[in-house]
């Protein structure tokens, strides 16, 4: 035999033999998720107020404080009552009197129109005294309305929640003297709706499944509205959702999830051959590279045309080769 030929057979032998290429893999169905959009969203509230004092006058008792939640009607504020106590007490005695001067001129006229029917009295007389029951019953109508007023300025001496709420500031304290008008809270509705503003081509997907995300949790959302009016500078519309408002609190910033439908696997899947980004397969005991002609590094990718029963290789993905003999770890 050759020297030569000696040589390689012996070059060849001492050669180490060619190490198995080991790799993990998973099902896509295990890997990839529902196709989303994700979108800065925030829950607002419905109503927002400034309570104000109806009347002027000073504050005596304070029965909400900042992050208090109140019900519709519930006491906020007691102001100091005695002036408009004495001004209805007053109102009420002016309305007895026009009751009882009413009366006594319809009596009067009773009595006259009799008379006047057999002659004794005047058809003046008669007159007079009907004229004195029209004025008394304006008299007692003017009184009414001046006693409805003091009732109403009574009843604003105690400010009272619009609607159910959380109170967010305290404008006024206890000894502050308030006039008409001066904002004593700030209200902010319990009642919630999360709003974002989202590209134009988003409002055919808006009746899937849309949910909203946040440190308090995951919340199912549904449309409430899309508005008409598109933002120029942004090209974005205020879309508004309502979900489960005993996990949406007023405030609360987080983002929308929409999903699109379709798979996609994330980013980390993807390995690059030849110029081309792709994902790494194995079929059988062979890898296969796919590659995706959309990809983008960083963003993940759309599997939606793979068997979801695909291997995907995990582990090793980035040293195969399209073609290589593998070795699948369990």
């Amino acid at each position: 035999m050759p020297l030569l030929l000696k040589l390689l057979i012996a070059v060849v032998w001492a050669l180490p033999a060619r190490a198995e290429i080991v790799v993990t893999a998973s099902p896509l169905i295990e890997l990839a998720a529902a196709a989303e959009s994700t979108y800065p969203a925030n829950v607002e509230p419905i109503d927002t107020a400034l309570v104000s004092a109806g009347i002027g006058a000073e504050i005596v008792q304070i029965h909400a404080r900042a992050g208090d939640a109140v019900a519709e009607g519930q006491r906020l504020v007691s102001l100091d009552c005695r002036d408009t106590q004495l001004a209805e007490s007053l109102a009420r005695e002016v309305h007895a009197e026009a009751v009882e001067q009413l009366a006594f001129a319809r009596r009067q006229a009773e009595r006259v129109a009799k008379l006047a029917a057999s002659n004794i009295a005047s058809e003046e007389l008669k007159d007079t005294r009907a004229t004195e029951v029209l004025f008394a019953q304006r008299r007692l109508a003017k009184a009414q309305v001046s006693l409805d007023d003091a009732k109403l300025d009574t009843s604003r001496c105690e400010v009272r929640a619009p609607f159910d709420a959380v109170v967010t500031r305290e404008l006024a304290f206890i000894g502050t003297r308030v006039a008409v008008g001066m904002p004593i809270m700030e209200l902010v509705s319990q009642a919630v709706e999360v709003r974002a503003r989202l590209p134009l081509d988003m409002r055919g997907t808006l009746t899937e499944q849309v949910h909203f995300t946040s440190p308090l949790g995951t919340v199912p959302l549904t449309l409430k509205s899309a508005g008409q009016s598109v933002e120029t500078e942004t090209g974005t519309r205020l879309v508004r959702f309502v979900g489960d408002s005993t996990v949406l609190e007023p405030g609360t910033p987080g983002r929308i999830r929409i999903q699109t439908g379709g798979l996609r696997l994330s980013a980390d899947y993807l390995v690059e051959r030849s110029g081309q980004l792709g994902v790494m397969l194995v079929e059988g005991t062979t890898a296969r590279f796919v590659p995706r002609a959309n990809a983008s590094l960083g963003q993940p990718v759309d599997v939606s045309d793979l068997s979801l029963q695909s291997m995907v290789i995990r582990d090793g993905r980035f040293r195969v080769r399209d073609g290589e003999t593998v070795v699948v770890n369990p």
